[in-house]
């Protein structure tokens, strides 16, 4: 078990590697025309090379060509990848000395980012092999939506839990994935978790990349004799490190409040920290990863990722626009391209997680007001822009919003507020280094303009979290669940406001640990000076100020470690959901399938097996979050309803759940009925599951009026697959 797994290890890392040499045209390109990304945008060609291919899958299916496929994928990706060579070769690789002028400029970070790469990629291979289960929350979910995909060599992909319809919710994130095992050619019982350390590996890496690019612009004002920005290259670093800690591993203050409160660790329990608020989830990446769920706001990271890093470069060629008023030359320029990267980029969360197009939305409108505040001129470039994202976005999901119908009701006024020490605990150790880091960078706000990119980044994304946080307090968006009316909102916003809210935090230690002439210290007064607030003409205010730097002197260090102790949540909580590492089961996630229920598993692997593309089944219909639909789940077969809350969120209505439960009870009690034959004939239904689950469900279930219908084709134990006669 331990060679196999390590050889599927070695096979996802060598592909992931083919990804990344397939976008080197795009990265050589970036490290002749931006300058300023200090790695040429290594740290993201992975997820460039992914999307793009998925995009070019997604595209080719919706006009009902066959691509969708282990073939087509691989075939795509041969075509990309030769492609890839020929721009590199003509283009850069030809020229003398390219490479190794490149290597020389940008081997170091490179080497860097994939150490960074490769060791969260390690990391959670181990952690994974010792609690692999596809089992629990909403996974059965997540694999039946890859699934799905892997059985619909054309789109749309059928639902699984609703036969006759198309999957209605933001599965691009899904869809990708898909793409992902097509290419590895490995069944999804492994490639469900090769998948969730791909992704890891690639969010902290690309949380490197975006952190140390960010820090290397924010004092980057002088030249080189090679006309670059010089740029500190440790503290840069550390800026990476820093922000794969506090996002990918690093929680909230509820650790901290729970050790004040309970005078240590014991009894700790770890989900505690996302439900701290009553009646509401309040998630953040180091949680996801715990737990492990392929669920849309997980998917989306790396695409919000490389949409924020395409917004960064987007303002830093809006600040350095020559012309403003002359369409012709404005359409030239790269911010106008980076204008179109940006609406895919955006059609793309539309698809893969619809509340990120909300945030980054709003981030994008704050971003350019800065903007029009420092420079009046940029009004019609920004007006441009904002065209070509909403022409961008449109035109990349329009096929998605074609076989979608809203599932929220509405924006409605909150009824229910956190109490203040709440969210006090939950963001307040976050919080109180961002305001100083604004502290910090407001002086850096020069009259040079294209200074200033960076801290109207900083500012904008403090005014995100800000209201990321303090909207669910005002508003929410309906939906079913009636009971926790604010839960789904406030998960949705403070989710990505987390990841944000890390960022700012990663710059600020950077900021506060290194001096460029000195080195690390603890702390760098010229930094969080904050002498640009007050006068310097009255001696009282003076003196004041030298008693606020005491107290600064005091306050900082035992913030700053009482802060570091919010990373004691990684270590408790993957101890915990992991059993403290004590009993290897390897990568396998359908091993407890095959252990427990034995009987349903030959049935779910003839159903994979043996058809290649969906066909509809009937199975017992069963509750959220329980161990029903697994067949479906697994197989990707439609069954009539599946996981029935689920599908009356994603119906928008209790009213066709509620009828098609009923039909299926009258299937499985009355098989022999017209009203089931009708119901059979509806649905298109090609085979009928009786397992472990339909007895419990319909203990008044007809075996021998179920067998009457068709012919068994595989049976164990007492659990039997009938295919009907067509």
């Amino acid at each position: 078990m331990l060679v196999h797994d390590l050889i599927l290890l070695v096979w996802t890392y060598f592909i992931l590697f083919l990804l990344q040499l397939m976008a080197l045209p795009v990265i050589f390109y970036v490290s002749r025309k931006f300058d300023y990304l200090k790695d040429a945008a290594w740290g993201f060609a992975r997820i460039f090379s992914i999307l793009l291919l998925s995009l070019l899958v997604w595209n080719l299916a919706f006009f009902k060509i066959p691509v969708n496929t282990d073939l087509g994928v691989s075939i795509l990706f041969f075509c990309l990848s030769l492609l890839s060579l020929y721009l590199s070769w003509t283009f850069f690789l030809s020229k003398q000395n390219f490479l190794k002028d490149f290597f020389r400029k940008f081997g170091k970070i490179i080497l860097i980012e994939e150490i960074v790469f490769l060791l969260a990629f390690i990391f959670l291979s181990i952690t994974r092999s010792f609690q692999p289960e596809i089992l629990g929350l909403e996974k059965f979910m997540d694999a039946g939506f890859i699934q799905a995909y892997l059985k619909s060599p054309t789109l749309p992909a059928q639902d699984i839990w609703f036969a006759g319809s198309s999957i209605n919710y933001y599965s691009f994130g899904h869809f990708y994935n898909s793409v992902l095992v097509n290419l590895w050619q490995i069944d999804l019982s492994y490639g469900y978790n090769l998948l969730l350390i791909s992704l890891f590996a690639i969010f902290c890496l690309q949380l490197f990349s975006l952190a140390f690019n960010l820090r290397a612009n924010l004092f980057a004002n002088k030249k080189t004799l090679f006309n670059h920005f010089a740029y500190d290259f440790k503290a840069a670093v550390f800026a990476g490190i820093f922000a794969v800690f506090l996002v990918a591993l690093g929680a909230n203050g509820h650790t901290l409040w729970y050790f004040f409160s309970h005078n240590g660790f014991e009894a700790y329990w770890y989900p505690d920290a996302t439900r701290f608020i009553e009646r509401t989830i309040h998630e953040f990446p180091s949680y996801s990863f715990v737990v492990c769920d392929l669920h849309a706001h997980v998917l989306s990271l790396p695409v919000s990722l490389f949409l924020l890093l395409t917004i960064f470069m987007w303002l830093k060629e809006l600040f350095t626009l020559r012309s403003f008023d002359k369409l012709k030359t404005l359409v030239r320029e790269n911010f106008f391209w980076l204008s179109v990267l940006m609406g895919a980029l955006f059609g793309v969360l539309v698809m893969t997680n619809t509340w990120d197009v909300l945030i980054y939305g709003i981030l994008v409108a704050v971003v350019s007001i800065f903007s029009l505040l420092q420079n009046k001129k940029l009004f019609l470039p920004i007006f441009l822009s904002a065209a070509c994202v909403f022409v961008g976005t449109a035109i990349f999901s329009v096929f998605w919003f074609l076989n979608f119908e809203p599932i929220s009701s509405g924006l409605t006024i909150a009824k229910e507020h956190t109490p203040f020490w709440q969210l006090l605990a939950l963001y307040g150790p976050h919080l109180f280094w961002a305001v100083l880091l604004l502290f910090a960078t407001k002086s850096l706000l020069s009259v040079k303009k294209n200074d200033s990119v960076v801290p109207i980044l900083i500012f904008s994304l403090f005014i995100m979290v800000s209201f990321l946080i303090i909207f669910p307090e005002l508003f929410y968006f309906k939906d079913i669940y009636t009971t926790y009316p604010r839960a789904n909102t406030m998960f949705k916003l403070v989710f990505q406001g987390f990841m944000l809210l890390g960022f700012l935090l990663s710059l600020f230690f950077s900021l506060v640990l290194f001096d460029k002439d000195k080195g690390i210290r603890l702390f760098s007064w010229r930094l969080i000076d904050l002498r640009h607030l007050f006068s310097n003409r009255k001696k009282k205010i003076f003196l004041f100020k030298a008693r606020l730097r005491k107290f600064v002197f005091l306050i900082l260090p035992i913030g700053f470690f009482l802060f570091i102790s919010t990373l004691m949540y990684p270590y408790l909580a993957y101890r915990s959901y992991y059993n403290g590492l004590k009993n290897y089961q390897g990568l396998d996630g359908l091993a407890w399938f095959a252990r427990k229920y034995p009987e349903d598993f030959v049935l779910m692997n003839y159903l994979k097996r043996n058809e290649l593309v969906q066909v509809n089944i009937v199975e017992a219909v069963g509750e959220s979050y329980t161990e029903f639909a697994r067949v479906s789940a697994f197989s990707g077969m439609p069954t009539i309803l599946g996981w029935r809350v689920h599908e009356w969120l994603w119906r928008a209505g209790w009213d066709q759940p509620a009828m098609r439960s009923g039909q299926v009870e009258k299937i499985y009690n009355n098989p022999t009925s017209l009203e089931a034959a009708s119901y059979l004939k509806e649905y298109q239904i090609k085979y009928i599951i009786i397992g472990d689950k339909e007895h419990e469900a319909y203990p008044s279930l007809n075996v021998s009026g179920l067998f009457s219908l068709g012919e068994v084709v595989a049976s164990q134990g007492n659990n039997y697959l009938v295919k009907l006669d067509i």
